[in-house]
């Protein structure tokens, strides 16, 4: 079990980590056949798992 951080954001800082997360994960994938990156699938997975999080709040808090 993990512990849970709650952020509050305005929207234009959501859309900003929305956007820095988008950009990590595209470096990581360029990254994902290198032998110094053991653990870049579950890095990608975590990622994917923050961008999701991060574009349901930001639909909640827009209604977009």
């Amino acid at each position: 079990m993990s512990n849970t951080i709650r952020l509050e954001l305005s929207t234009d800082e959501a859309a900003c980590l929305n956007n820095a997360l988008r950009l990590e994960r595209q470096a990581a994938e360029k990254r994902r056949n290198l032998p110094a990156w053991i653990g870049v699938d579950e890095y990608i997975r975590r990622l994917d798992a923050c961008i999701q999080k991060v574009a349901e709040a930001f639909e909640k808090a827009t209604g977009a």
